[in-house]
């Protein structure tokens, strides 16, 4: 069962999460505390769907979060991740609201309510958009108001509204119920829809029939294939999925297979940083 939102870290396994992704002390709960948080745990919890392919119920209690991705130092999906930032920032005094969302498909078209998870972060006068869960998109947590966040990799993110791209009034989401997440490449470039969502809080339980989809459901992408994924610092990605491990730097992907379950083992360990992971030796006689 779903608890209705993340609890708030708190002692131990909040120094431990701040530990696991690179942070000395507790940040502050201002403009600049969520921007090292966010940017940190970023680049330090990889996105991955292991438990998928290994057979593993899914949990989203804290406790289960902490001890997955904490640590176990696994990663996790776009409701695990998201709920674990979630239940960090709480713990350091943000308010943090859960939000759904719909990712753009790469056929075209949206996927269903609920597809996707992010958060509404108000500090002050002005509401932030924060999401840890989305594999390659924004870095950084973005502001309500319309103005483009450029990232590390290039290119820059937006938050406007879904009926008229315009940006809220005084950067706060109370305006309008419907938003996107846009990104372009470079200033005049296409403007493209990341993924759409609604401004009203929700409880995790919502996000239950589409977790039971993600994780079981043949149509699912999450169930045709593992992948554990991490951005690297300078903007490039290291990827491993169906028997690849994938490095892109500068522009430049290097490819080379990954021959064995014990040499994914190796990977993850070396690579990702997790706790040992007994991969199914399977894995690899289907061909990944």
């Amino acid at each position: 069962m779903l608890q209705q939102q993340a609890e708030a870290l708190g002692g131990d396994s909040l120094d431990a999460y701040l530990h696991r992704i690179g942070l000395d002390g507790r940040p502050a709960a201002d403009e600049d505390g969520l921007r090292t948080v966010h940017r940190a745990h970023h680049f330090s919890i990889p996105f991955e769907n292991l438990d998928i392919h290994l057979g593993r119920s899914y949990s989203f209690s804290t406790r289960h979060l902490v001890q997955k991705m904490v640590t176990r130092r696994r990663g996790g999906f776009c409701y695990e991740l998201n709920l674990l930032l979630a239940a960090a920032l709480r713990g350091l005094g943000f308010e943090v609201d859960v939000m759904e969302g719909q990712m753009r498909r790469r056929e075209g078209g949206f996927g269903p309510p609920y597809d996707h998870m992010t958060l509404r972060v108000p500090l002050g006068d002005k509401d932030w958009l924060a999401d840890v869960g989305n594999g390659e998109t924004f870095q950084q947590p973005l502001p309500w108001d319309g103005s483009w966040t450029p990232q590390e990799r290039g290119g820059a993110y937006r938050v406007v509204r879904r009926e008229d791209g315009e940006p809220a009034a005084a950067g706060r989401a109370a305006s309008a119920k419907a938003w996107q997440v846009e990104y372009r490449e470079s200033e005049g470039a296409e403007r493209e829809v990341v993924y759409h969502f609604r401004s009203a809080s929700t409880t995790a339980e919502g996000f239950l029939p589409m977790l039971a989809f993600h994780t079981t459901s043949a149509k699912s992408q999450f169930t045709k294939g593992w992948i554990v994924t991490r951005p690297l610092e300078g903007g490039g990605r290291m990827t491993a999925a169906r028997g690849l491990l994938m490095t892109t730097r500068e522009g430049k992907m290097e490819r080379h297979a990954i021959g064995s379950a014990s040499e994914l083992e190796r990977i993850l360990a070396e690579e990702f940083g997790m706790l040992p992971v007994a991969v199914p030796p399977s894995w690899f006689s289907r061909g990944g």
